[in-house]
């Protein structure tokens, strides 16, 4: 027998159906067995008289076959799309049964660890919640395909292995086998490839882009996302911004969303700092945010440039000069600019020709009228520090392109995911992508990143050193070239901090315990407590002092996100990138001894010189975080 979809029994009462899909629940009364099964499309409550002929539970896989029954008036389940109907069971056949669940999923599952929910992602997206949002994305995909479609723009796909690009973030690289010492990189964004389709002369292009970038991460930014990436030739700004605006509202209303405006408010880049204070920001009133309404605006007249933020490494990376791009390099300065930016004059005061698409306070896209012009590009580049020949080695593609007959041209890259969770008035970005990494950046279900075979990494040309080693050398620079006095121990290994005492020969009140706590809310956000080894941390006065909770990293997190064992962490936050916080005893002591980086060396040094070369956070002597 041909099988139903479960939503169309309610139109089939009195007809014979064959029903396949997953049990939610089991009610067994001897006799009588009441089932509850779901499809893809609903659920309907299926009776079987005479009792169940084999176990069944929440997760089993089972086909039935069975008559549709009217239910009673006063019977029916008003909270199922099916509630006026259910099977009288005739036959049934488990397809595949199901171990005890390690999690419900019959609830929105917003209670549940998010690293039970990433493990098992595969049964998370059994909730309904969770089946409405793919949903939602899949529809929101077509209906902005469709409207792109429409416009005559061309979908095309653009490489994953590609060369390094200039995007703002740090790349994650891939190594060649074939070329040893020779790296891909994964894309930030298809930039590059989309200007190229316009020499190409495809005049209108898109894609659903995959991007990837090595950024911090937090709850509407992840290691990859997906980019609705258009470009379009012979088009200005506000033709550019026009086409985005009609394909995004229309896109939007196709799949129920409900707009503040019909035509996007545009604001100029200042006046949104000053009336705002920042230039995403939220326009809708507390009715409207309760409903859902998504409020879009365009925010343009960006400065093209802006000093290095000095603790942004990618940043640093970037403008040699000092100047970095604000959005990407690849943009125009607006053409009331164009002599400043040729000239290298006025560089803060420089305008691109930018334009970002904000929604509810978030950021939804962002675009550019792109450099077209050779020199404009290489005068992008030499604003930022390059050489002539760093220019060549970084772009040297794109320059050769633009000198072949390369159009006028200007797109936008919008975020998929940050628009569906817009939409689905969600607030975390893994809400809305099927499998999304951890907050310390672990794939779900998959334990990735993960060690590699000496094999693998022989063929690869790598080699993994030991970060061990380098942190102990790290420390020792420091220390000498601040002329401090220290005493270097190599000893057996010790894994705790009564051990280190013993084999170094002082009191456990000498040892400064480094301790590494993690954000709850931002998962990737670490922070160290260096404190008396006698003494034990106190979260709440933590969580007091620095008005967030935090919980003890997980071992295993501290060593993937540091390099070093747990055991050898040593009180020098700053070398691995986190904040750091002293407790005010450790002010006051005259010798502390720590590991430095192995758990089989350690230094023994005045306290006052710890503090010196360690440098922790201001205010850090006024502060108690001990038990």
């Amino acid at each position: 027998m041909e099988r139903t979809k479960i939503i169309e029994t309610s139109e089939k009462i009195g007809q014979k159906v064959s029903l396949s899909g997953w049990v939610t629940t089991v009610r067994d009364h001897g006799q009588i067995t009441f089932i509850m099964l779901k499809d893809r499309t609903a659920y309907v409550q299926c009776v079987v008289n005479g009792g169940l002929k084999e176990t069944l539970g929440e997760g089993y896989v089972i086909e039935l076959e069975g008559t549709v029954k009217e239910r009673p008036e006063s019977m029916r389940n008003e909270k199922i799309a099916t509630g006026s109907v259910e099977i009288e069971v005739e036959k049934y056949t488990v397809l595949n049964a199901s171990k005890e669940l390690p999690m419900p999923v019959n609830n929105d599952g917003k209670n549940i660890n998010e690293e039970v929910r990433l493990k098992y992602r595969y049964l998370d997206l059994r909730r309904d919640r969770m089946q409405k949002i793919l949903r939602l994305r899949s529809d929101y995909i077509a209906a902005v395909r469709e409207e792109l479609r429409k416009r005559e723009f061309v979908e095309i796909e653009t490489p994953m292995l590609t060369k390094a690009t200039k995007e703002g973030a740090r790349d994650f690289i891939v190594p060649s086998r074939y070329n040893p010492g020779k790296f891909y990189a994964l894309p930030q964004s298809p930039q590059q490839y989309k200007q190229l389709m316009m020499t190409a002369g495809i005049e209108r292009y898109f894609q659903f882009a995959r991007c990837i970038r090595d950024e911090d991460l937090r709850a509407d930014r992840g290691y990859e996302h997906t980019q609705i990436d258009m470009e379009m030739s012979f088009a200005n700004q506000k033709e550019v911004m026009q086409t985005v605006e009609d394909i995004i509202k229309n896109a939007v209303k196709a799949v129920g969303g409900k707009l503040k405006d019909e035509v996007f408010p545009v604001v100029n880049y200042k006046d949104a700092l000053e009336k705002y204070g920042a230039d995403k920001f939220d326009l809708r009133t507390e009715e409207e945010k309760k409903a859902n309404v998504l409020a879009f605006a365009w925010v343009v007249n960006f400065p093209f440039f802006k000093k290095v933020d000095a603790d942004d490494a990618a940043e640093k990376l970037d403008g040699k000069s000092g100047w970095v791009f604000t959005h990407n390099p690849f943009s125009s300065p607006i053409p009331e600019h164009m002599e400043w930016h040729m000239k290298g004059e006025n560089i803060g005061e420089i305008v691109t020709a930018q334009y970002d698409l904000v929604c509810n306070g978030l950021e939804a896209g962002g675009g550019s009228i792109r450099a077209h012009n050779p020199e404009v590009l290489k005068q992008t580049f030499r604003i930022m520090g390059y050489s002539e020949e760093e220019i060549q080695d970084s772009i040297g593609h794109m320059l050769e392109a633009f000198e072949l007959g390369t159009p006028p041209h200007g797109g936008i890259g919008m975020g998929l995911d940050r628009q569906v969770m817009i939409l689905a008035g969600e607030t975390s970005l893994k809400e809305v992508i099927p499998f999304p990494m951890s907050a310390s950046g672990k794939t779900a279900v998959m334990d990735a990143p993960a060690p590699v075979s000496k094999e693998v990494l022989r063929d690869l040309h790598l080699e993994v050193l030991d970060k061990g080693m380098d942190t102990v050398n790290s420390i020792k620079d420091i220390l000498t070239s601040m002329s401090i006095d220290y005493k270097y121990l190599e000893h057996e290994e010790v894994r705790t901090s009564e051990e280190a005492a013993k084999v170094r020969g002082v009191d456990l009140s000498t040892g400064a315990k480094a301790m590494i706590v993690r954000s709850k809310e931002y998962r990737n956000r670490y922070v160290m407590f260096v404190l008396s080894a006698d003494k034990q941390l106190s979260l709440e006065k933590v969580a007091t002092t620095l008005g967030e909770e935090f919980e003890i990293a997980p071992a295993k997190d501290v060593e993937a996100y540091t390099g070093l064992k747990v055991g050898s962490i040593p009180p020098f936050a700053r070398l691995l990138k986190m904040d750091l916080y002293f407790d005010k005893a450790m002010y006051t002591k005259d010798t502390v001894a720590f590991n430095c980086g192995l758990r089989t060396a350690s230094i023994i040094m005045k306290g006052s010189d710890l503090i010196k070369a360690a440098q922790p956070n201001k205010g850090s002597e006024n502060m108690d975080f001990s038990v």
